[in-house]
């Protein structure tokens, strides 16, 4: 059995290389070709990859599995993981919103003033809506510091 210094350097190299740069996805994945981004779009977001802004998911109420993110170092994928627990949480609290405003509809006798139940599930909706708001925000901000670091990983173009 022969000692291959190159593989023993690139092993070190992956394993203590602080900048991150051993994880990108492959040699010729430069910063042009393989950088994400998130468009906003009037109906839904999506994040799409390089300057041809090739669609890598789209964002709905709930996070969605991003292999690129999952995949890639600790910090992207720390805020990555965070991303996914409050965008899911958020999308769960705003899916009881939405149902408690729906029951408060249904309940709405529109001959007679509102009854007490129907307010309180009016503030009730609007309680889990606004904590809804906050988790999604949130999830949001993880998931613009996944793709900054991501990015950050990606070599510069030559």
């Amino acid at each position: 059995m022969t000692c291959r210094p190159a593989g023993i350097v690139a092993l070190l190299v992956a394993l203590v290389d602080p900048t991150g740069a051993a994880n990108a996805q492959a040699p010729d994945c430069t910063y042009d070709r393989c950088s994400l981004r998130l468009q906003v779009g009037p109906f839904a977001d999506r994040i799409v990859q390089g300057t041809s802004a090739t669609l890598v998911s789209r964002l709905g109420p709930f996070a969605p599995r991003i292999d690129l993110l999952a995949r890639a170092g600790d910090s992207t994928r720390t805020h990555y993981e965070s991303f996914r627990t409050s965008q899911n949480r958020g999308g769960a609290l705003n899916f009881v919103s939405f149902a408690a405003t729906i029951v408060a509809g249904s309940l709405w006798d529109y001959r007679s003033p509102p009854q007490d139940a129907v307010w309180v599930l009016l503030g009730v909706g609007a309680g889990f809506s606004i904590a809804g708001t906050i988790s999604v925000r949130k999830g949001r901000d993880h998931l613009h510091k996944a793709i900054w670091f991501f990015n950050r990983s990606l070599r510069a173009v030559p």
